[in-house]
């Protein structure tokens, strides 16, 4: 028995439904703060761990002399000193850019397909898809590709430069021809006669 893919909106009791199916969300990155919560996330671990040996030692579960104290002892006959006024500087300065960082954008690298249903790409899914188009053109022998949300670069080692530009910068088109917005292309071309030239110049 063979079986269909069905693409139909039919509810589980059978009856048909007119409503289109809802369009997936973008997906989006963590941004920058990614990297600035797990460090947020060890300091207050730290200090909670402190506070928590704190307790015990108020208690009287575990032996020790207690750190808090001590510390606001030996703060109590500091004096004001001159290099603290940049460090309070370089202090204020951190907290604007964690706060800076907090309320910036999360980071998109998916590029929209020309679907109804929202299906996107990842920038390094569109970096292959450019390598094997450019490697599908007669003459090149190798290629590499870099990918944005706006152009894709793509780098090819080809046995002649003559056409090969074009040749590649029209196969990728066609390639991500089903993206919704269409990204630049960058083609360049690295020839046997250029690389050893190149190689000659470093020697």
């Amino acid at each position: 028995m063979s079986h269909q893919l069905s693409t139909s909106t039919d509810d589980p009791a059978g009856a048909p439904s007119g409503e289109p199916m809802r369009a997936a969300g973008q997906k989006s990155g963590s941004g920058p703060i990614g990297v600035v919560g797990p460090v947020l996330a060890l300091l207050l671990t730290a200090a909670g761990v402190v506070l928590l040996r704190e307790a015990l030692v108020a208690a009287g579960a575990v032996t020790g002399s207690p750190w808090l104290p001590t510390v606001a002892e030996n703060l109590r006959g500091f004096a004001p000193a001159a290099w603290l006024i940049p460090v309070g500087v370089v202090v204020a300065l951190i907290g604007l850019w964690l706060m800076v960082t907090a309320l910036r954008p999360r980071s998109r690298k998916t590029l929209p397909l020309v679907s109804r249903t929202g299906v996107f790409l990842h920038t390094r899914d569109v970096a292959r898809l450019a390598s094997a188009a450019a490697r599908d053109v007669s003459g090149v022998l190798e290629a590499s590709s870099a990918a944005t949300r706006r152009k894709v670069d793509v780098t090819v080692r080809a046995t002649a430069g003559d056409g090969i530009r074009e040749a590649v910068t029209s196969e990728v088109g066609e390639r991500l021809s089903a993206l919704r917005s269409p990204l630049r292309v960058s083609v360049h071309v690295r020839t046997p006669h250029s690389t050893s030239r190149h190689e000659r110049q470093e020697n």
